[in-house]
């Protein structure tokens, strides 16, 4: 299972705040009627059955294969993955993200291990957790009862934004790029290291090199790294890296606390989705 920024596996969590704040508890009801595995998997079910017909489209020297079920064909095969994925596709070639689609299938499917993922990891997500979502909210407000059928929610859409606020590490992908979404909770990191990149530049260096020099708090990890210079991607780094289960990957959301100038002392999980909350609310 891929390590998230909270898990998804957990729908039922009851804010501290929930009897002070309506408002609040308003927005943690929403929280539990949303399935967030089901969010991903399906995103990922979705990106991997359109990137494998397409494929098979491609190496069927652009004809619809004949097992195919799919109605609609590309006429521009690139323009097509450019802008079904937009940030995959910057990074990654279709060949590549397929390969990364069915480690991350895999990971989803596997309950007894744990994994971390990378910049080219997230980003697939990214794009794949987007277009489910967005079909699956048309369905919502379209055609209710065909929306049982991917069965995202209780019967309510979900919030793109908000899902990524509450649920990826970072958006350092999207460094020196422009994000199509607020993303107010990752935005503060990127406009940190974006800031301090400037000011190197001020003094002499090339934003790339900056980059790589920046302090460990804002530095982005290897494959960040290579991904913003454009190297060419290493399979290795399309591999999730994994980790002993011990049933313990987010007991510190729980267990931590920090201090609330307005609420006082409260859970790692409560001041993140009470800042989720209030982002959401601008």
């Amino acid at each position: 299972m891929l390590i998230f920024s909270k898990d998804i596996g957990q729908r039922d969590h009851t804010h501290a705040l929930e009897d002070k704040l309506p408002d609040l508890k308003r927005y943690m009801e929403h929280q539990r009627k949303l399935f967030p595995y089901t969010v991903v998997r399906a995103g990922l079910d979705l990106a991997y059955k359109e990137v494998d017909d397409i494929l098979n489209f491609v190496d069927n020297d652009h004809r619809p294969p004949a097992d195919s079920n799919r109605q609609e064909y590309p006429a521009d095969v690139d323009q097509w993955y450019r802008q079904r994925f937009p940030w995959s596709s910057a990074f990654l070639k279709m060949e590549d993200m397929h390969y990364t689609l069915v480690t991350l299938v895999k990971a989803m499917d596997s309950f007894r291990t744990h994994e971390t993922g990378n910049s080219y990891h997230w980003t697939v997500l990214y794009d794949s957790v987007h277009n489910i979502i967005q079909v699956y909210n048309s369905l919502i407000r379209e055609k209710p009862d065909q929306s049982r059928d991917i069965h995202l929610s209780s019967g309510v859409e979900v919030d793109f934004d908000d899902f990524i606020n509450n649920y990826w590490l970072n958006l350092d992908f999207m460094i020196f790029s422009q994000a199509d979404f607020p993303h107010a909770r990752h935005m503060k990191r990127k406009a940190a290291i974006e800031e301090t990149i400037q000011q190197r530049m001020t003094e002499g260096e090339e934003p790339l090199v900056a980059l790589e020099n920046l302090e460990s708090d804002l530095k982005p990890d290897e494959a960040t790294l290579k991904l913003l210079r454009r190297d060419p991607v290493e399979t290795r780094l399309l591999e999730l890296i994994g980790h002993p289960e011990t049933g313990k990957q987010y007991d510190s959301l729980n267990n931590e606390f920090i201090e609330n100038q307005q609420y006082g002392k409260i859970s790692l999980i409560d001041a993140d989705y009470l800042a989720n909350y209030e982002y959401s609310a601008k």
